[in-house]
């Protein structure tokens, strides 16, 4: 039989339980039990052998326990539930399945003197039931009355997880789908021009190709502020960035018999940077610009050197209140409705975070508005 101190990865050893309770003693003595209590995050005080001696009253409401008392003494997996926490000789930390804990190893960089984060994928047992957690952890030193303790704090992203897991199920499912109908519209298209062009033809494959931009575009927004999406950087040409929006565009479903036209004297400059990012900044501006207009205005593109920097600017007639134009960039505000609102917010995030660039507008009852995107000729390195 194995003795009970033997181990496959972390110090099994335990303290007594009287010292347990004269550790909690120390710590709600010392005013943290008030502090800690108020914290909606999950915290918990560990000594070094990895006991509880303190937990707030979010860890105590999450493990659904009548009072602290209840989590004392043991160590983290063990209040968890954590399937593993019983298959090892001493308990959590002692399995050769912990070695992988990104929990565990946290909690020992701290007792180490440095403060340790991880992401844990936690499963457990509860009411008979096997549940899977996702916590992210972090773990720091605390010295306090010639002690080293740690202080553990737990967050459960479980539902934030499961719901980006979802999202990009669908979005690959959808963005399949919407594909496939473009390319049958498509293949129809070419069939059918030999009896001359359909005007229902033509409106269909614009349409399947507006509902394929758009299921990318947010896909790559909710990418964007995860912090996900992986840019492609490389030099284009100005000019051909707006010749080819210019295209895209005149004769969109957004368009709404509008006219979208280049200014007279582009500049044709090279800069390094993402293309499609900077399509997808731009394009936006030209639908917000489409759907500010009516039938017969001009939206107008164009693109000035600006020595170390590039200006595109799209210029619509149309004129934004003032009580408008405070909040243009804020997410999900809309003049349009419940549930719009990301274009220009996609607008910044985009441009300051991916093409080290910037986004403005201007806008007045004479001239109408002018949204710009600055963009660095050469991309700076980070």
């Amino acid at each position: 039989m194995p003795s009970a101190l033997t181990t496959a990865f972390a110090s099994p050893e335990r303290v007594a339980p009287e010292d347990i309770l004269a550790e909690y003693k120390t710590f709600i003595g010392s005013h943290c039990r008030a502090f800690f209590d108020t914290l909606p995050t999950m915290i918990m005080a560990l000594n070094g052998c990895r006991q509880v001696v303190f937990a707030n009253q979010a860890t105590v409401d999450f493990l659904g326990k009548d009072s602290v008392e209840e989590v004392l003494g043991k160590r983290p997996g063990e209040a968890f539930g954590c399937i593993n926490a019983e298959v090892g000789p001493g308990g959590c930390g002692t399995s050769k399945h912990c070695r992988s804990c990104e929990a565990i190893r946290a909690i020992l960089t701290a007792l180490g003197g440095e403060r340790g984060l991880g992401d844990c994928k936690l499963l457990r047992r509860e009411h008979s039931m096997i549940e899977g957690l996702d916590l992210k952890v972090s773990a720091s030193p605390l010295y306090l009355e010639e002690r080293t303790y740690v202080i553990y704090a737990i967050t459960d992203v479980s539902h934030e997880m499961r719901r980006r897991s979802m999202e990009r199920i669908f979005f690959h499912d959808v963005l399949n789908l919407a594909g496939g109908i473009n390319g049958l519209v498509e293949l129809l298209r070419e069939d059918a021009a030999a009896n001359g062009p359909s005007d229902e033809l033509f409106v269909l494959s614009s349409a399947t190709q507006t509902l394929v931009d758009e299921i990318i575009a947010q896909r790559e927004l909710l990418a964007a502020e995860a912090k996900e999406l992986k840019p492609t950087y490389a030099h284009i040409g100005s000019r051909s960035l707006l010749d080819m929006l210019q295209r895209l565009y005149a004769t969109s479903p957004p368009a709404q018999g509008q006219e979208l036209r280049l200014g007279p004297g582009c500049d044709d400059v090279l800069l390094e940077t993402d293309m499609r990012l900077a399509q997808r900044v731009l394009g936006n501006m030209i639908k917000n610009a489409f759907e500010a207009g009516a039938p017969g205005d001009a939206v107008t593109l164009a693109c000035m050197d600006e020595g170390e920097s590039v200006r595109f600017t799209v210029h619509n007639p149309a004129y934004i209140q003032p009580g408008i134009q405070e909040s243009i960039f804020h997410r999900r505000f809309s003049t349009k409705g419940a549930g719009r609102g990301l274009g220009a917010y996609s607008m910044m995030l985009l441009s300051e975070r991916y093409l080290q660039g910037a986004v403005g507008f201007s806008s007045d009852a004479a001239s109408g508005t002018t949204f710009f995107l600055l963009l660095p000729k050469q991309l700076g390195k980070e």
